[in-house]
Formats: structure tokens, sequence, C-alpha cells
């Protein structure tokens, strides 16, 4: 009766559920809203709740449990489960106010379960008692299979929202509880699966049910139950850790019963067949099960674990490989002869004995005799089932792609030794296919020119296939290849002949060039200087005219067609400048987080935008962007759109005012642009071709007459692809000019797509790079899609990883600066901004390079790059990889257990979570990969606390992390070898350990955050370590007095500086107020914020040779010892300070009317007006660019040239200026005026400055309005 009863329940929670997930299908965006979406979140969860209660009380209903008040609280729970089933499906109809109504039928169902509780609860103590040995079953059935998966399912949900309060406990707790669980029910599963005999299963499947029902009133309890206050979470911990102890010494007692059924399903010398879906779940969870056990005993580094380690991490890739085929890649499984297909069975079976034998075995001192014997046997027969199965996706006709893969398989087969039998013969087919592949090298560029080169080629690919046939269908005996053999006799024969009248032909090369210029040749492309004339015309004529309306332009076409290009010189007209308030660019790519879209957006319209903006939804970004938009005339690019869904999303922000707004999109994709009317892109001409190419090779000198024929042969075959155009350049900047017509007829006779000739261009880029350039490009390629690769972050990751060549006389910084022009020159790497004071800042790669240089990677296994959860989980090749690139949430990372001990270099990129705050448990890297030279977890928040296990990591030369750590340990002195450390802090200042000093090899200490400062111990010892070797310092506080000089000089070679002075904390009466840096000989580039100090006089001496000073909260009586700098190519004055000093004169001011100051200004001295007199004898003699930013200042005079070298004023947020120099440029041309957020006067001034630069002849002025001010 209850049985019915509970079943009929059931069978109406589950519409519930589907009427709960239908809502988000209603409106996505409303539901989204931390509200309405932590409100649903709960009523599916207490749904499942109480769900389990249910599959609880019918499992052991049937067992005989009874409970007199179960029927009259079905009943109640049913009329509940209806009600609430009809109130959500009617929130889905049309006429009903959603918003209004959801908010209360989530509260109404939420008081109604709840009123369940203490029943529920009661009755989980009565099944409690009931489930005794006497009263459990020694066999699972289905009832209790969806009891075990159902609780599961809580364990993993009930985490999530009370993680907040509880600071992640419970969820450590939790997760270990419902691993140790599933692997109790996938044990029993597997085993009756494997027919093993029930008396064995006995203890197994009793402890399941056993721990199931405290493990289900345990997870109702934590959830309904909770007080928010740390007794009850102190109860609820005690709690769980008893059951896990019970668990644990469960798993004590019916170890050895596991072991024992495996190994008699094992010498049963049956297989069970493995053929349907319902099977390989079953022995793919536990494979899955077994991977966590195994994990465990990785990381307890047990001495019998340490000498085995290579063997340990072929049995953990080879678990994890078997698990996903039989979870995540059926595909593959379905494809493998029926025999292979069992031996995956009795490989699992095999791993089970020897793991659970590893795990019963605590002290590590050995393995019974015959599961140590069987160890090497079971990891030969896992490569045997990964080689089987990697030749079921062949590259098919790629002839020399084929023979390679032959090769390689080939030899792993011949290297087992259970096919000793076949040995002999599979050595002999592998010798035969070497020297066929290399045949086929030799005339790979002519083999379609002949019909014998054909043939022959056809028919070495049909054996080649017919041995594959053989391997995939496991029939290795010695017969099997008889007959291939006897033909590859004949083939080879035929191959001497060809190799002697076609070979020679092959052997011509085209001769490289031992001169690659090392300032690098910076793409014509990059400009815009090139093509595309009349495209861009029209479309800055689309921007600028046409309807009030907010209007979508698009430009569609193929890779490598220049459509980022053409957006950029529209981007960067100056009529589109000077037209729009606002311009904002988003690279959005194939993949992306609309979250991190958002934030780029912003970032783009105000560059200050802070990190409270990164702890936003993505609901709240979306609105902030609104906001900001509202109001003005705004252009917008969206690079590279792939789907339509990401347009949908975005759109929903940009409002239209009627003030004549534009959105530009580019796509290769024609179907997500046919939405908003697509303009396709064209090819580039002939004559277009042939005008980039001179311009990519000889940029300031004529084209030679002589090349002239060959030259325009070379474009023409381009295709009209500009990337072509560019690659081909690079390349022929490598190679002797009389190689280029041999090189022109090599591309004529490709006939291939455009875009497959772009690959093929860029493969022979790739010969002709030096052997110690290639790791700088792959390292390129390895950062995620469309983003600006920082070049001192790539500079610094070359060197850590030691491929920067020591040159004398040049430091290793420049030394891969050249490398980096080098690959510049190449056309490789395109340049995206250019440094303040010389060189490159950004640089990106094409998306076709960044595809070869990832497809490369992995070829020459110089990195592994691992996306999303499907890629970490599916991930079991980690033997031989000595880099990983991870492109993932932070959460999938975590629970990755890549066991990869050998690597030395681990990039983590956040995909998914914008800028993750919750706490990362990721200390199985520093436990595990000990060699690692390189770790960049920039993007992985680590909490509060510094890891401290990173003290083993050794051999690190880049460290990169981020939490909200106060202080870094002593212990972080150990990494002896530590090049560059970059911590970035959310909150508050960072502690550095006194020995610090003893970090000899330390080259870059950089803190980043909202408000990171480096502050340093003041008592510096005497005796302590002087760093010769840092060069670069952001964000060190300091104190205005003695210690202060101390500290720096322990770092006399500094080139980079960035700091924030203070008063000292113990003021010493009459102390003297004096900065002396002028013994820093290397400093080029110094960042002073003045924020923390009085308002009294400062006497600074700064170094003579300094090149950049950017100075934040200064007073303005620090002019004169500025004015001394006659080195200075970069001055940036920021957020001045309004009080007397020698070189301005302060006068009453009418007052600013509050609408006219932006809500960013917050200038000190309203009432006083500053004046900055240059006098006639000051000089800035190389001064380059000059920022003024949220400064005081009213009037600037001035009456010579003191400028004479400025090419860019930057003036932002100069609210009250009302005069600059009209000298500015007077004897040579300054190049920009950019304005941001000042008033209409301001660009007044600007524009009388332009207009006396046209009266002397220079007309090429241009006036930047990045946004106005209204």
């Amino acid at each position: 009766m209850a049985s019915s009863s509970i079943n009929s329940v059931l069978a109406n929670i589950k519409p519930l559920l589907d009427n709960i997930d239908d809502l988000a299908n209603i409106d996505p965006e409303l539901v989204k809203k931390e509200k309405y979406n932590e409100g649903l979140k709960i009523v599916k969860l207490e749904s499942k709740l109480v769900r389990t209660f249910l599959l609880c009380a019918r499992r052991w209903s049937l067992d005989g449990w009874k409970d007199a008040r179960l029927e009259a609280f079905l009943s109640s729970l049913q009329d509940a489960v209806l009600y609430h089933a009809q109130a959500f499906c009617a929130l889905t109809e049309d006429g009903i106010s959603f918003s209004d109504h959801l908010d209360q039928a989530i509260l109404d169902f939420r008081a109604k379960f709840s009123s369940f509780d203490i029943e529920i609860s009661t009755m989980y103590c009565s099944l409690r008692a009931f489930v005794v040995p006497s009263n459990l079953s020694a066999l699972i059935d289905e009832v209790l299979v969806e009891f075990v998966d159902s609780l599961l399912e809580n364990l993993v949900d009930v985490v999530s929202p009370i993680e907040a309060y509880d600071r992640g406990l419970h969820k450590i707790k939790f997760e270990a509880l419902q691993e140790k669980l599933k692997f109790l029910k996938d044990f029993v599963l597997f085993a009756t699966w494997q027919g093993v005999e029930s008396s064995l299963l006995k203890d197994p499947t009793a402890g399941l049910q056993a721990v199931a029902v405290q493990a289900a009133d345990l997870s109702y309890s934590c959830w309904f139950d909770r007080l928010f206050d740390k007794k009850e979470c102190n109860e609820m911990h005690s709690m769980i850790s008893e059951l896990l102890q019970d668990i644990k010494h469960l798993h004590s007692q019916f170890h050895e019963s596991c072991i024992q059924g495996l190994r008699s399903s094992k010498l049963s010398g049956s297989l069970q067949t493995l053929n349907l879906e319902k099977d390989m779940c079953i022995v793919g969870d536990f494979a899955d099960s077994l991977t966590g056990i195994l994990w465990e005993v990785l990381n307890h580094n047990t001495s019998f674990v340490v000498a085995k380690q290579d063997q340990m991490q072929m049995l953990y890739d080879g678990l994890r490989f078997l698990r996903t085929i039989l979870k995540k890649q059926q595909e593959k499984f379905s494809g493998l002869h029926q025999k292979m297909m069992d031996l995956v069975g009795a490989a699992v079976n095999e791993a089970g004995i020897l793991i659970l034998s590893l795990s019963a075995n605590e002290t590590g001192g050995g393995l019974p005799k015959d599961v140590d014997l069987g160890f090497s046997d079971l990891l030969q027969k896992i490569k045997l089932i990964r080689l089987v199965t990697s030749t079921l996706k062949s590259p098919g006709t790629n002839g020399l792609g084929l023979i390679k893969f032959l090769l390689k398989n080939l030899t792993e087969l011949a290297e087992l030794d259970f096919l000793a039998h076949s040995k002999d013969k599979i050595w002999t087919v592998q010798k035969d296919f070497v020297f066929l592949g290399s045949v086929f090298e030799k005339i790979a560029e002519q083999h379609n020119k002949h019909e014998k080169l054909k043939a022959f080629w056809s028919h070495v690919i049909e054996v080649a296939n017919k041995v594959m046939f053989v391997i995939n269908s496991f029939d290795l005996s010695p017969l099997s290849f008889d007959s291939i053999l006897e033909e590859l006799l004949l083939i080879k024969t035929e191959a001497l002949e060809i190799d002697e009248t076609y070979g020679s032909e092959a052997q011509k090369v085209v001769k490289t060039s031992n001169y690659v210029t090392s300032q690098g040749i910076i793409p014509v492309l990059n400009n815009g200087a090139v093509g595309f004339k009349d495209e861009t015309e029209r479309i800055i004529n689309q921007v600028r005219h046409g309807s009030e309306k907010l209007d979508i332009v698009s430009i569609v076409g193929m890779p490598g067609l220049g459509k980022t290009t053409l957006a950029q010189r529209v981007y960067r007209d100056p009529s589109i400048i000077r037209d729009f308030h606002i311009r904002a660019w988003c690279n959005v790519s194939q993949v992306y987080c609309m979250k991190d879209l958002l934030l780029e957006l912003l970032r783009g319209i105000n560059p200050d935008v802070s990190k409270k903006y990164c702890d936003m939804d993505e609901q709240d970004l979306a609105h902030k962007l609104l906001n900001s938009l509202q109001r003005y005339r705004y252009f917008i690019v969206l690079d590279d759109i792939w789907d339509i869904d990401a347009w949908n999303i975005l759109k929903r922000s940009f409002p239209d005012d009627k003030k004549g707004s534009r959105v530009l999109i580019t796509s290769r994709q024609y179907e997500v642009a046919s939405q908003v009317e697509p303009d396709r892109l064209r090819q580039f001409t002939d004559d277009e071709s042939w005008d980039l190419l001179q311009k990519m090779l000889f940029p300031t000198e004529p084209y030679p007459p002589e090349l002239c024929t060959i030259g325009k042969q070379i474009a023409e075959n381009c295709g009209g692809l500009p990337l072509t155009v560019v690659i081909v350049a690079g390349i022929l900047a490598t190679i002797e000019q009389d190689g280029w017509k041999q090189f022109a007829e090599r591309m004529s006779a490709r006939n291939v797509s455009l875009t497959e000739q772009s690959m093929n261009m860029l493969e022979l880029s790739y010969r002709h790079v030096p052997d110690y350039l290639k790791p700088c490009l792959l390292y390129a390629g390895a950062f995620p899609q469309g983003q600006e690769i920082p070049i001192q972050r790539l500079l610094r990751l070359w060197i850590a990883e030691g491929f920067v060549k020591e040159v004398e006389q040049k430091k290793v910084e420049e030394v891969a600066e050249d490398y980096m022009m080098d690959l510049i020159g190449r056309s490789l790497i395109i340049v995206s901004k250019q440094r303040s004071f010389g060189g490159v800042k950004t640089c990106r790669v094409h998306d076709l390079v960044r595809e070869f240089c990832a497809t490369k990677a992995k070829e020459e296994n110089f990195f592994q790059f691992l996306h999303g959860y499907e890629g970490l989980f599916t991930f079991s090749e980690s033997f031989n990889t000595r880099r990983l690139c991870i492109y993932s949430k932070q959460e999938h990372f975590e629970k990755s257990r890549l066991f990869c001990p050998q690597i030395r270099c681990l990039m983590f990129f956040s995909h998914g979570d914008g800028y993750p705050r919750k706490y990362s448990d990721s200390l199985f890297i520093f436990q595990i990969c000990k060699l690692l030279r390189v770790l960049d977890l920039g993007q992985v928040f680590l909490g509060e606390n510094f890891p401290t296990e990173i003290e083993v990591l050794v051999e690190l030369r880049y460290l990169a992390i981020r939490g909200m750590m106060q202080s870094i340990p002593c212990s972080i002195a150990h990494l002896s070898n530590l090049e560059t450390f970059i911590l970035d802090v959310y909150l508050g200042d960072v502690m550095l350990p006194e020995t610090i000093w003893n970090m000899t090899n330390l080259r870059h200490l950089c803190i980043s955050g909202s408000s990171g400062d480096i502050s340093l111990a003041k008592d510096v010892h005497e005796n302590s370590s002087i760093l010769y070797n840092l060069s670069t310092f952001s964000n060190l506080l300091l104190f205005i007095d003695p210690s202060m000089e101390k500290i720096l000089r322990k770092f006399p070679n500094i080139r980079r500086l960035k700091c924030e002075l203070s008063e000292p904390e113990d003021p010493v009466p009459d102390c003297s107020r004096i900065v002396t840096m002028n013994f820093l000989s290397q400093l080029e580039s110094l960042s002073l914020s003045l924020y923390f100090t009085e308002q009294r006089p400062i006497q600074f001496h700064f170094p003579v040779n300094l090149k950049k000073l950017t100075l934040s909260d200064f007073s303005w009586s620090m002019i004169s010892v500025i004015e001394e700098l006659s080195n200075l190519e970069v001055l940036k004055l920021l957020d001045d300070r309004a009080d007397q000093g020698d070189i301005w004169d302060a006068s009453e001011e009418e007052e600013i009317p509050e609408e006219e100051v932006g809500e960013d200004f917050h200038g000190e001295g309203a009432d006083e007006e500053i004046r900055w007199d240059i006098t006639e004898e000051v000089e800035f003699p190389k001064l380059r660019i000059l920022k003024l930013s949220r400064l005081n200042i009213v009037w600037w005079t001035g009456s010579g040239d003191h400028f004479p070298r400025l090419q860019k004023l930057i003036l932002e947020q100069c609210w009250k200026l009302k005069e600059i120099p009209s000298c500015l440029g007077s004897n040579s041309p300054l190049e920009m005026i950019e304005i941001r957020w000042c008033p209409p006067s301001v660009v007044s001034l600007a524009e009388e400055v332009k207009e006396g630069q046209e009266e002397m002849g220079y007309e090429d002025l241009q006036i930047l309005i990045s946004a106005k001010a209204e």
C-alpha cells in the first residue's frame, strides 16, 4: 500500500521539476536575476530532497519498514506537490504577469515544504533504526540504485547554497561523503555485472544501504535544519565526520571481500560481454570511482608510489582514458571489435584489484606478488586498447599524415610484450613504411603532376589502410601480416625506382637568407595603409550618416580576409572619433564568457573601471553598461562574433536614444550577421595584394625593378587574401632573392582553398623560423583567441622557460625583445599597442596563426590545450606532457585531478567565471607538480592565506597567483630560482618577509590589484643580500624616513619602479623630508603616488636618466624638479593638489556649475586658480608624450617651444583648464591631442593649437576626443 502511494507522489514530483525548468524559457534574463535564480534553485533542491526521502521510504517499505504517520503524510504531500506543480505551470501561460507572481510562488512553496520538515526528520530516524544487518538485502536492485543516485545528486546540490556561510568546510566533507558512497554503489554494480558470487558481495551491499540512509538523513537535516550559526555548523561537521569514520571502518571490514570478488571474476577466465549501453555505464562508473581512489593513493606518497611513480602515472592516465571512452566518447568504444570491448571490461577489473590492494596497503610496504606481477601486464593491455582506439580516427587519405600516424602505432605495437609472437613481422612492416615515408616526403610537392607518382601514392595509402584494418580488428597474429609483407615487397621495388627518377628533382630547396632585421617589420596591415580604401570610406559613411536610430553595420568574410583590420580602420578614423561621444571595442571570439565581454566594454568606456564591477553578476553589468551609454552617441565594435546568441544578449545593453549610435559587427559566419543586413567583404584585388606585398618587404625604400615581375606573380598567387600576403612577405624576407622564382612556382602548384593556402604558407613560414624562435612563437599561440598579450608577460615566460640565449653585452630582456621583433618582422605576431617610450606594449596573434600554433604545439608535444570540463575530464595523455594550458572554470580545474608530476609549465585561463572570488582548493598542483618552472594561476582565487605548499616547487622561475593574502611567509625564499613573482591581491596591502633579500635571482616583483601595495620591514639588515638582478618592482609602499634609502639601495639596477610614499607610522620630529633616488642610475620608468603624504614640502632627487615619470596626488611645487629631467620622454601628471608653491599663482575663480563636474572628479582647492608658467629657460628636449589628468590647473602658459619633440598631448578631466601654450609644436609638428572627458572649452583650446600648426604648414595634427563631457 505504502509503496504504491509513494510511487504516485514520485510521479507528480517529476512534472513539478519539469515546470521549474520550463520557467527559464519564458524570460531567461529575468530568471537569471539573483533573486529569482537563487529562489528557483532552492525550490528545485528542496523538491529533490523530498524525492530522495520518498525513494528511501519506498526501498525499505518493500522490506517491511512501516510507520503509522506515512500514509497521512503522503496524502498531504501529494496535495502540496500537485498544487505547486500547477502553480508553476500557470506562470508559463499567456496573460500572466510572470515577474509579479514568480516571487510569491517561490515563497508559498518554501513555506509549505518547510512544514514537512519535522515529519520527514522523524521518519528518517525510524528508517535508520530499521536499517540494521538483519533487515538488509544482500542483492542490489534498481529501486536501491535509484535512491542512491538521487542521494548523490543531493550531496552535490546542497553544498553550494550553504558554502557562503560555511567557508567551504561542508563542501569538502560532503564531497568526500559523496565519493565514498558512489564507490560503494559502483563497485557493487560492477561486481554484480561481472558475476561475482552474492556471498562475496553481502558486506559491501549491506554497507552501501546503511551508509546511504544515514547520508540521506544528514543531507536533509543539513539543509532544512540549518540555523546559520557557528554552533549548528560545528554540530553538522561532527555528524558528517562520524559518518565518514563509519564508512572508513566499513571499508576496512569489506575491503578484502571486494578484492576477493574481483579476483574470483578474473580467475574464472571468462570475459563478460560488454556491448550494451547499460553495461558501458556500469563499467565506466566503476572506472571513474577507481580513478578517485587511485588519486588518494597517489597523494599519500608511500614508498611504493614513489618507487613506481612512472608506472603509477601510466595507470592513472590509462584509467582516465578507459573512463573517457566508456562515459564521454561512446562512439569510439562502439567502433571497437567485440574482443577489444571485452578486454576493456577485463582491464577495469584488473585495475580494481590493483588499486584496492594499494588502498588497503596504507603503509606502502609492497603488494601481493601476483598483484605486483600483474601491474605491467595491465599497463600493456591499456596501452593496446588506447592504440587500437586511436586508429579508429586515422588521417584517412592524407598520405604523409597517414604514414606518420601508422608508424607511431606500429612502433608502440611492437613494444608490447604479449604480442611477442608477431613482433618480428610488425617491426618489418614498420621498417618498410619508414622507407616509404621518406620517399613520400621527397615527392609530396609533385605527386599530382605525374600519373606514375599518383598511382604509387594511392597504392601505398591502400596498403597502409589495410594495416590499420588489421590493428582495428584486433587480428594481430603473424598470419595477418603475411599478405601485407608480400605487397610491401613489390611496392618497395617501385619506390626505389621512383626515388632514383624523381627524388633528385625534389631535393631542390629554397636558399634561406642569413639576414633578418633585428628591428622587425611591423606589418603595414596594422596601420591600415593598404587596400580596401573604397570599403573603408563606404563603411565610415554608413556609420557617420543615415538614420538617427541605433543602426547595426556588419562585415562578413572568411578568415584572413581583413575584417578586423578594416574595423580597426573605421574605429580609429578621426571623423569617427570626432562624431561619437563614446567608443568601445570588444573581441567576442568563438569561446566567450558574457561577463568578460561586458567588463571589456565597460573598460573601453572608462579604463578606470574598478574591481567592484568584477563582483557584479551579468545582469548588473548589463544594466551598468546600458546606463553608461544612455544619453550619448556611441560607437561599439563587436569583433569576431561566431553565434547569434552573443549578439542577442549584448544588444539589450545598447540603448536607442535616437542620437545616431552605431554598432559594428565582424563575423566569419554569414548566418550570424544575416539578421543585421550583412555586408560581405570582398577579396583583395591583384593590385591591392601587390601594393601590400611591396610595402611589407620594402617599407622605406623603392621596390627593386628586377623583382617586379616575380613579385606580382607571387602577389596574384595569394588569392586576394591579405593574411596570405602578409605571411608570404614574412617568408620572402628570410630567403635569398634568387629563390623567389622557385617559391612562386611552389605556390602556383598548389590547388587548394584560400584558407588551406594560408595554412600551407604558415607551415612554410614556420620551417624558415630558426629553431630557437619556434618555441617562442608556439608560446604566443597559448593565449586565448583574440586576447591582447602583454609583451612583458610573454618575454618573462620565454626567459623562465630558458628559450632566450645569453648574449654578451646585452641583458636577457633585451635579447628577448630582439626575438619578439624578429617574429613581428616575419609577420607571425602582430603589434597591438606601442609602449609610450618605445617598443611594443601588447601584441596579438591572428586566429589562423593561433590555430596553426596550437596544432603544431600539440603535434610536437610542446603544449597540451584543455578546454572546459570536457577537456579536463577526457585528458589522459599526461605522461609525456611537459606544458599544460587550461581554459576552464575555476571549479572544473579544481575537480580535474590532473596527475602530471613531470610537467614544467602550467598556465590557467579562467573561462566563464569573470573574476572569481570563491576559494579554489588547487593545492594538489603544489603537491604533485614539483618540477614546475612556470606556474601561472593568476586567474585562480587561492583565498586569504598564501599557500605555503608552494615552497616545495624549487624549480620555479615564474609564479603568478591571486587571492586576498596580507602577508607572504618566510618560506618563499626556498624558491631560490624564482625570477618573476606576480601577486594579484583583491584588497589590502601585502607584507613581504625579510627573507625576500635572499632571493637573489628575482628579476620582477609585481603586486597588482585594487589597492594592493608591497611593504617591507623597515629594519633592513646591513648584511642582507643586494638584489642586483631586480629589474621591476611595482606597488612598493615606502615611508619617508631613513629606511627608504636603505631599501632602495638594495636594488641598484632597478629599471621600472612603481611606489607609493607614506608618512612614517612613528614620525620623528624635525626629520628631514628628503626622497633620494638619484643613485638608481638604471631607473627608466618611475611611477610615484603621494596620496598618503601630508602637504608639507618634500625634497626630491630623481635619477637624471629617467625616461618616464608618472606622478599621482602631487604638489605643483615639484614642477621645478621635473623641469630638470632633461631625458624625460614621457611625463604623466595625475591628480594634483592645490597647495601654495613657487610656480603657480592663486586667485579667486568663478564657481563651476555642479552639473559640469564629472562623477570621477574629486580635485582639491576648488576655489583656487592654478597657473603653470613655463619660463623661457625651461625645456623638455626629449619629451614625446605629456598627459595631464584630473588636474586643477587653470592657466598653462609658455612663451617658447619648451617641447621641441612633443608628439602626443593627452588632456583628461581637466575641467578648469582655460589656456594652453599656443606655441606647442612651433618648431616640430605635434601629431595628436587626445581629449577625454573634458568640457567643450578644452576642445576649443586644442583646435586653436591645430590652427596654429596649420598656419606653419603642419597639416597632420589629429584631435581625438575619446569621450565627451556635455
